[in-house]
C-alpha cells in the first residue's frame, strides 16, 4: 500500500471545487452571494456560451483593498468568521472562504476591486489555482468585478458533462431568482450573449419583486401571510388553489435570506393545501427569520439545507400560518372576463364544436352507432383520420399515406388502428357529405341531466356519461392521431398575447423549438422576461392561451434536455383535451349529444378520460329491476 503523503495545494483546491462548483450556475451563486454580503445595491451578470467561456459578476459593494484582494483567493480565508462562536451566529450568505479559491482552481480568474475611500483599484489574476499574479494597481470603479473564463478548462471530465447553453442559462437564472427574491433592495441584471435576459430594478418590497420576476398578475393574486412566535417570523405569499401550477418548481423557502430546501417546511405547505388542489402543486414564497442559534446552515456543501433546533415546531408553525389564513380567506375561483366572453358566445362555441366533429371523423364505427341514420350517414362511418386532416386542403386525395406503420412526422409509430384504416377510407365529397349528415341526426333516447351528464336509454339498460370526461377522451385521441401525421394547424394572432415569464422558461423556448412547432405553437421573446404568443393551435380555441403556454413552459423547463418529445406531446395533448373539452355545466344541443355518442363508439379507450377517470356508468336492466324489487 502506498505511503500517506500530502496532496499538492492545486489538487486539493480542485477536489474542494467539486463541492461548490458543479456548473456555471454554482459560480454565479457564490459570486452573487459575495456581492450581496458586500452591501451591493446593483449586481450585473454577463454570460457567454452558457457560462463556459465567460461568467462576469460586477457589483457596487464595499470593495477590497490590495491586502484583502491577495487573501481572498487563499483557501478558507474570510472576513465573516473570527472564532468558534461565529459558526452559531451566521448572518451572511457566504462564510467559509472556499468559493473564490475553488473557482480559481478550475478556471482563469481575474478580480478587479476598489474600496470607496480609495482613488485607485487593484486587480488580481489566477489560472487553474496556480500562484496569483498581482495585485496590481488599476483603474476601477467602486466595488468588485470578478471575471471567470474557460470554466473547467483543466477539468475536461467536468466540462464534458455540462449541458446545452439554454439549459445552463436556465440554471443561472434560477439561481438569480433564489437570490433576488429575498433581496428586493438590490437591482439585478443578466446579459446572455450580449442580449439582456433579465433586468430587475430595486423593488420596495418582496411582493413587488415576485411580480417583477414572475409577472404582476401572479403577484396580485397571491395571499399574504404574516405570523410571529417563539423567535420566528414568517412573511410570505401563497397562491389560492385557482392559481396553483402543474409542476413543483413554484415553492420557494428562504431562511434568513438564504434559499433552502427543507422537507419539514415543504410537507407543511403540502398539508395546508390538502383537499384544495388535485394533480397540482402549491405556489408559495415563504421568508422565515429566525435566531441563527436555532438553525444550522452548515450541513450541506452548497448550503441549501438546514437543520432546525426544533423541526416539529417549524412544521406546525408554517402549517398553522397557511391554514389559518385560508380559513379567513375566500378561496372561490374568481370570475374571469375570458369565461364571460365564452358564455356570451356560447352559440359560436357550440357551432365550432359541431364543425370540429364534422371535420374530424376518425375511423370505422360499429353499425350500432348509426342505427336509424340514412344510408349515406352509415356509409360515413368508414371515414378515416386522414379525411379530416385533409379537409383544410382543396384536394383531400393528395395526402400521401405513411407506409410501414410510421407517422409522416417521425414523432413515433402511427397507431395500428390508424394505419390499417388508411387505405380503405373513402375520399372526396361523398365522404365529407356523409360526415355532415351524421351530426345532423339527433340522438334517440338520450338527454342531458344537470348540464353535466348524458343519460342514454339502451336495450340492455341505461348508460350515464360524463360529458366532459368523454369529450376529453375523444379530443385526446383525435389530437394524438393528428400529431402522429403532421403538426397541428395553427392560427397567427393579429395581436400577440404577451406575458411575463421567468428567464429559465425563456431558455426552454429555444431548447424545445421543434416540439413547439409540432404542436402548432409559435413563441417569441418580446423582451427581458417577456414572451409573445404569435400562433396557437386552431383546435384549442376554448383554452386560455397564456395559461396554457405557461404550463407548457413549466413542464419543458422542469425536464431540461431530458424531456422526450413524445412524452411532452402526449402530456400537452392531455392538457389540450382537458382545456378544450366541454365542461360540466355547459348546455348541449341534441346534435351535439348525438355527435358525442357517435364519437364514443369510434374513440379508443372511451371508457376512461386521459387522466384515468371513468367516462361511463352502466346500469343494466337487471340492476334497475333489482333496485325496484321487480326481481330478487
Amino acid at each position: 500500500m502506498a505511503r500517506i503523503r500530502r496532496l499538492p495545494t492545486a489538487l486539493v483546491n480542485r477536489i474542494a471545487a467539486g463541492e461548490c462548483v458543479e456548473r456555471p450556475a454554482s459560480v454565479v451563486k457564490e459570486l452573487v452571494e459575495n456581492a450581496i454580503d458586500a452591501g451591493a445595491t446593483r449586481i450585473e451578470v454577463w454570460l457567454d456560451d452558457g457560462g463556459r467561456e465567460r461568467i462576469e459578476v460586477r457589483d457596487d459593494g464595499c470593495g477590497m483593498d490590495a491586502e484583502d484582494l491577495a487573501l481572498c483567493v487563499a483557501s478558507h480565508a474570510t472576513s465573516k468568521l473570527v472564532g468558534d462562536a461565529d459558526l452559531f451566529d451566521i448572518r451572511t450568505l457566504g462564510f467559509r472562504g472556499e468559493a473564490l479559491p475553488s473557482i480559481a482552481s478550475v478556471s482563469r480568474l481575474m478580480i478587479t476591486s476598489r474600496v470607496r475611500e480609495s482613488d485607485v483599484g487593484h486587480s488580481l489574476r489566477v489560472e487553474g489555482g496556480e500562484e496569483a499574479a498581482g495585485p496590481h494597481p488599476t483603474a476601477a470603479g467602486p466595488g468588485t468585478t470578478v471575471a471567470v473564463r474557460d470554466l473547467f478548462y483543466n477539468v475536461p471530465a467536468r466540462r464534458k458533462f455540462l449541458r446545452t447553453n439554454a439549459t445552463e442559462t436556465g440554471h443561472v437564472t434560477e439561481q438569480l431568482a433564489r437570490l433576488a427574491l429575498p433581496h428586493p433592495e438590490v437591482a439585478f441584471k443578466l446579459t446572455v450573449g450580449g442580449r439582456t435576459a433579465l433586468d430587475l430594478p430595486a423593488a420596495p418590497d418582496r411582493r413587488r419583486r415576485i411580480g417583477d420576476f414572475y409577472g404582476q398578475d401572479l403577484a396580485e393574486g397571491l395571499i399574504e401571510l404574516r405570523r410571529e412566535g417563539q423567535g420566528v417570523q414568517l412573511q410570505g405569499w401563497v397562491a389560492p388553489p385557482a392559481l396553483c401550477r402543474k409542476t413543483n418548481k413554484w415553492e420557494y423557502v428562504f431562511v434568513n435570506g438564504r434559499y433552502v430546501r427543507d422537507r419539514f417546511v415543504s410537507h407543511a405547505v403540502r398539508e395546508a393545501y390538502r383537499s384544495l388542489i388535485q394533480n397540482e402543486y402549491p405556489v408559495a414564497f415563504l421568508f422565515l427569520s429566525i435566531d441563527p442559534a436555532d438553525v444550522d446552515v452548515n450541513v450541506h456543501p452548497m448550503k441549501t439545507e438546514v437543520r432546525w433546533r426544533d423541526s416539529n415546531f417549524m412544521h406546525h408553525f408554517v402549517l398553522a400560518a397557511i391554514r389559518d389564513k385560508f380559513l379567513g380567506t375566500n378561496l372561490d375561483r374568481p370570475f374571469r372576463v375570458r369565461e364571460a366572453q365564452q358564455d356570451e358566445n356560447a352559440e359560436r362555441v357550440r357551432s365550432a364544436m359541431v364543425e370540429f366533429f364534422t371535420q374530424a371523423r376518425p375511423a370505422t364505427a360499429p353499425a350500432a352507432a348509426y342505427a336509424g341514420a340514412t344510408p349515406m350517414a352509415r356509409r360515413a362511418g368508414a371515414i378515416g383520420v386522414e379525411e379530416w386532416l385533409g379537409r383544410a386542403a382543396p384536394d383531400t386525395t393528395s395526402i400521401a399515406a405513411p407506409r410501414e406503420g410510421h407517422s409522416a412526422t417521425g414523432i413515433g409509430p402511427m397507431p395500428d388502428h390508424v394505419a390499417a384504416r388508411w387505405d380503405r377510407a373513402p375520399r372526396g365529397a361523398e365522404a365529407v357529405a356523409g360526415a355532415a349528415l351524421i351530426v345532423a341526426e339527433p340522438a334517440r333516447g338520450a338527454l342531458q341531466a344537470h348540464r353535466t351528464y348524458i343519460v342514454v336509454e339502451e336495450e340492455a339498460g341505461i348508460t350515464i356519461i360524463d360529458q366532459h370526461a368523454l369529450h376529453e377522451r375523444i379530443l385526446y385521441e383525435e389530437l394524438r392521431a393528428r400529431v402522429a401525421l403532421k403538426p397541428l394547424e395553427s392560427q397567427r394572432l393579429l395581436l400577440p398575447d404577451v406575458f411575463t415569464c421567468p428567464a429559465d422558461r425563456l431558455a426552454a423556448i429555444e431548447l424545445h423549438a421543434e416540439t413547439l412547432a409540432r404542436l402548432g405553437i409559435e413563441l417569441s421573446i418580446a423582451g427581458p422576461g417577456s414572451v409573445a404568443v404569435q400562433a396557437f393551435p386552431t383546435l384549442l380555441q376554448r383554452a386560455d392561451r397564456v395559461e396554457f403556454v405557461r404550463e407548457l413552459l413549466d413542464l419543458l423547463s422542469e425536464g431540461g434536455t431530458r424531456v422526450e418529445t413524445e412524452s411532452v406531446i402526449h402530456h400537452v395533448l392531455d392538457m389540450a383535451a382537458c382545456k378544450a373539452a366541454v365542461k360540466a355545466g355547459d348546455p348541449l344541443t341534441a346534435e351535439e349529444i348525438a355527435a358525442l355518442l357517435a364519437r364514443r363508439e369510434l374513440a379508443e379507450r372511451s371508457s376512461h378520460c386521459p387522466h384515468g377517470r371513468p367516462t361511463t356508468l352502466h346500469l343494466s336492466l337487471a340492476d334497475l329491476e333489482r333496485q325496484f324489487k321487480r326481481r330478487t
